[in-house]
């Protein structure tokens, strides 16, 4: 509900989960890093981030799966200052493919990037091949370190990369050390642009990812400039029969004694030259078919080398087994993986691969859709739990699950609270993102059709038919007893139209240190009110700007604590006898929750606390007497709530379906439909979104007749980007909103009802008309000033709407923005009183 301060009342009723555009901070590992389905998801993030991208297919090509795993660095480049040490060891030539353009960014963002992507390189050990990328502002940094490649290789190039003028002269630069007689495990490169483009640093580490190198019809340069000393850096070795081979091939050998040559272990082999040079072809690129290159390496033999007096034979691996407890040989996958590759390190046919985790392993999507951190089978069993996700909250993934040994289905692990959606990532939500249940190419449990994200339980949206048809249609109205407060459109209580409604909230009541009720009347209205005739008389307590002050919310949450429940609801009946009033709201704004301003002083106990609160004040209330509560539409405030058991206790919950957006919503795309930069005009009164918060509270478990839909006799205003843009995917202005305050409300971002017609009937607008989509009204005026808001018509569709779906009535905020009631003062004392109140500000 709105605040009992007008100063407050710009703030939203129901505000949606604060989820950064920015992925979660940095980890050791990369496969616990936050999943995307496409750069594009990351496009309005302004941090340095980290991205590991181990698809061999375009990050956004339409439909492309969940490839890129992505956080968010924890520093800033100003804040580190990367010491390069330069090393004077010469490498073998590099290849260097570069652009002709002038670089336009900071060399101290490109160093900062490298430190981070090296860091992340030389920290995760365990991967077989590795890429990643560093990207900010308009710098992106890559590299790629084959599995063979030598550290102190890698750390040389690199330092003379960071050290070498190219970089400080072009857009775009690649190192690399590939082709020739470099396979994929002995690859190596980084690549570097400047031009707010990750697509030329994603091509460069596809081509090293295929042991390809980057090729440029630019200049092409060697490197040998970067060290300057005669003593050769030793690369791991490049012999196909050494250690890293030997592991897969084996040949009858013949080991290197001093002053040997290749004539005399071919002798001692026992075979021709010819021969053994064929055997031992990979010494020589030049020349496979005879020994006329003998002087390049037959002459270079190292001591102890061991050479082929026969033909290579591939070793064959042992293929994983089941475990003992029936489970499958469990593999987690790495950056770049393939079914090729897998099969090819384990000894496994491919066909194999899919046979042990078809229809049955979670995540599975095929060969074609293999992503970091996917734990797999490689045997007969049955399979793994999922790879945990650091982010996960619901289903398997959810960090310390245990396999349950009951049978019971991994995807019905964890459910969500309020019976919300659960998706393929461990989140949990009650729009289509979340609530989709789409299988994956393979059927697989954890899988969803490429770039979506599926739901494994709880699925659907559907308004659930829960209850029968309430007794009686309520017809809430919430008279804003501060409306005195405003210049104008003033509504004494005596002058409410109640015939119009079934009962009246005041709002709002105040509750002190002592668990004491009280009422603040500056303008002497609380006697009409109790005096009203035809309506059920109903005080809240709270609201919104109440309740988020650290204070009053410190003061209602130990109300509710055990120690001293007892005697607040003493107070509460000692109040509602004393005034003679038909019931009580409690407005609590929100219990548990974790990102308003009084977060500090949430409690995980506050949700059953209030819970227990109900209990007993329902049994020691009068019969006939009213118990409500208030409860918000966006789940991520619900979640605390209890509502399967709360609405036994009362006789309604008012639901907040309104404010679904405001001005609260400039960068947070989340909440935006994944509108980018989150600032689309988009409805506060969207009947899409109130038909899912809907969905919600019935599969929550709340008959629907226990349930006042909420409707709004506001607007919620905007300052449009573009004059002649006004529909959804247009853009407004922020992060400070640029709506004017209405004429008597005067609080930018919101306008009441009866301001808005004040508008329409003089003419001064734009344009005006009714989105069917949104089911709403719309208002553009004063050139870019956009309203959305619900006329009287679209107000009586919507109740009537409700009342076909048989919830328990509607409640409207507020019966005093609806009309003008002639209780406006006169000019002159409208001038005194707004200057007195100007004053005191």
């Amino acid at each position: 509900m709105w605040p009992y301060a007008t100063a407050l009342w710009a703030l939203p009723a129901v505000l949606g989960a604060r989820q950064s555009v920015c992925p979660p901070p940095c980890t050791a590992d990369p496969s616990k890093w936050t999943p995307y389905k496409s750069l594009e998801s990351l496009k309005d993030c302004h941090h340095p981030v980290l991205l590991d991208i181990s698809s061999h297919e375009s990050p956004d090509l339409p439909g492309a799966s969940f490839r890129i795993h992505a956080c968010t660095i924890d520093e800033h480049p100003d804040d580190l200052e990367v010491q390069s040490e330069l090393f004077s060891n010469p490498v073998e030539p590099l290849e260097s493919a570069i652009s002709d353009a002038e670089t336009t960014s900071s060399i101290h963002e490109l160093n900062f990037l490298l430190h981070h992507v090296q860091t992340v390189l030389t920290d995760t050990s365990n991967r077989d091949t590795r890429s990643v990328v560093g990207h900010f502002n308009n710098t992106t940094v890559g590299i790629y370190s084959g599995a063979a490649a030598d550290m102190s290789m890698a750390t040389f190039i690199i330092e003379g990369f960071r050290s070498s003028e190219d970089i400080q002269t072009r857009k775009a630069v690649a190192i690399q050390l590939c082709g020739d007689n470099h396979d994929l495990e002995h690859t190596f490169g980084i690549a570097a642009a400047t031009t707010g483009d990750m697509t030329t640093v994603k091509r460069a580490i596809d081509s090293w990812t295929e042991a390809h190198c980057v090729e440029s019809d630019r200049a092409v340069l060697n490197v040998r400039d970067i060290g300057t000393t005669d003593e050769p850096i030793r690369i791991q070795p490049r012999n196909p029969i050494t250690e890293s081979l030997l592991k897969e091939y084996t040949c009858r050998l013949e080991t290197v004694v001093k002053g040997d040559t290749c004539i005399a272990v071919a002798e001692r082999c026992g075979i021709p030259l010819e021969e053994f040079m064929r055997y031992n072809s990979e010494h020589d690129g030049k020349n496979n078919d005879t020994g006329k290159n003998e002087d390049t390496w037959c002459t270079l033999l190292h001591l102890d080398d061991q050479l082929c007096c026969s033909e290579r034979v591939r070793v064959p691996k042992p293929r994983p087994s089941m475990n003992r407890n029936g489970s499958c040989a469990a593999y987690v996958t790495e950056p770049d993986d393939t079914c090729s590759v897998i099969a090819q390190k384990h000894g496994v046919e491919e066909a194999d691969i899919n046979y042990f985790n078809g229809r049955r392993t979670w995540g599975w999507a095929g060969c074609d859709y293999i992503y970091p951190g996917l734990r797999i089978c490689l045997s007969e069993g049955y399979p793994p739990l999922p790879d945990p996700r650091p982010d996960a909250t619901c289903g398997p993934t959810v960090p310390g699950t245990e396999m349950p040994m009951d049978g019971q289905p991994l995807a019905d692990l964890n459910p969500c609270p309020l019976n919300a959606c659960c998706n393929i990532l461990g989140n949990c939500g009650v729009s289509p993102e979340f609530c989709i249940n789409e299988e994956g190419p393979t059927g697989n449990p954890g899988t969803a059709s490429p770039g979506h994200k599926g739901c494994i339980s709880n699925c659907g949206m559907e308004i659930l038919e829960n209850s029968d048809e309430p007794a009686e249609f309520m017809r809430i109205g919430y008279y804003a007893s501060f409306n005195l407060d405003r210049p104008c459109l003033n509504l004494r209580a005596a002058h409410i139209q109640v015939n119009d409604y079934t009962h009246i909230h005041w709002a709002f009541a105040n509750i002190d240190s002592d668990f004491e009720l009280d009422i603040v009347d500056p303008h002497g209205q609380w006697a009409d009110f109790l005096a009203l005739q035809g309506v059920k008389r109903i005080v809240s307590f709270g609201g919104w700007g109440v309740t988020i002050s650290t204070t009053f919310y410190e003061v209602l949450r130990k109300a509710l604590d055990p120690a001293n429940v007892d005697r607040f609801i003493i107070n509460i009946l000692d109040f509602l006898e004393e005034h003679n009033l038909d019931g009580m709201e409690f407005d609590w704004e929100y219990p548990g929750a974790t990102d308003l301003q009084a977060a500090s002083f949430s409690l995980p106990s506050d949700g059953a606390n209030y819970l227990e609160f109900l209990k007993k004040l329902k049994s020691a209330f009068p019969p006939g007497k009213v118990i409500s509560i208030a409860a918000p539409a966006s789940f991520w405030h619900l979640r605390a709530f209890p509502l399967a058991q709360m609405w036994q206790y009362v006789d309604y919950i008012i639901y907040m379906t309104y404010d679904f957006h405001g001005q609260w919503d400039y960068n947070e795309f989340v909440l935006q439909d994944w509108c980018n930069g989150g600032n689309c005009l988009r409805s506060h009164v969207n009947l899409t979104e109130t038909e899912y918060a809907l969905a919600m509270i019935t599969k929550a478990g709340v008959p629907k007749n226990k349930v006042a839909v909420g409707v709004a006799s506001y607007g919620r205003a905007f300052g449009m980007k573009d004059a002649d843009c006004t529909g959804p995917e247009c853009r407004f202005e922020g992060p400070q909103t640029t709506a004017l305050p209405g004429r008597c409300t005067r609080t930018p971002g919101i306008i009441a009802n009866a301001e808005i017609e004040e508008l329409i009937i003089q003419g001064d607008i734009n344009e005006s008309f009714y989105d069917a989509d949104s089911d709403s009204n719309i208002l553009v005026y004063n050139d870019t000033q956009w309203v959305a808001f619900m006329s009287k018509g679209t107000m009586r569709r919507r109740v009537e709407y409700y009342k076909s779906l048989r919830f328990g009535g509607y409640a409207n905020w507020a019966v005093d923005l609806t009309h003008w009631s002639g209780d406006d003062p006169e000019p002159e004392q409208q001038r005194i009183d707004f200057n007195v109140e100007s004053t005191v500000l």
